[in-house]
């Protein structure tokens, strides 16, 4: 990507570019939200109060990918931590250091908080992904549980 790739907190104005990118993703993991959740994220993203954030990827005012994450405290820390709860970049922007872009951006946010951790999870069935995120971070040997099966 040209120099002019930047990550910022979304905006009010970026809604119709995250929506798109948010609904690209669901395609990617197979699953579907109800509009009225992703509504009901979008406030919660605007809203600085809510523990959501949001950083988009752009080259140019356009939109490129971006990383959902959430605040937490952690007792461990006595402080907070974020979760990646989501990072995604476009297909067509993939392979262009979009996706290490929004992971630094995440990562600066974090110290901005002084967030003590940044911590997520990957498809075990993802070996590129779980590469990707190698380069960037420490594989740890922990395995995730839900409580129930995501609906999709």
């Amino acid at each position: 990507m040209a120099d002019t790739l930047t990550v910022t907190k979304a905006r009010p104005e970026d809604r119709d570019a995250w929506l798109r990118l948010w609904g690209e993703w669901q395609t990617h993991m197979k699953g579907r939200v109800p509009v009225s959740v992703s509504e009901t994220a979008w406030t919660m993203i605007m809203d600085p109060d809510s523990g959501l954030n949001t950083l988009l990827a752009r080259q140019d005012e356009v939109v490129l990918g971006f990383a959902n994450v959430s605040r937490m405290p952690f007792a461990w820390t006595a402080g907070e931590v974020l979760f990646l709860q989501d990072l995604f970049v476009s297909e067509s922007a993939r392979g262009a250091g979009v996706g290490a872009a929004l992971l630094e951006g995440v990562y600066a946010f974090a110290d901005e908080l002084d967030a003590h951790q940044v911590f997520w999870m990957v498809d075990e069935n993802d070996p590129e992904l779980q590469r990707f995120y190698e380069r960037h971070a420490i594989r740890t040997p922990y395995l995730r549980y839900m409580r129930k099966a995501w609906p999709w």
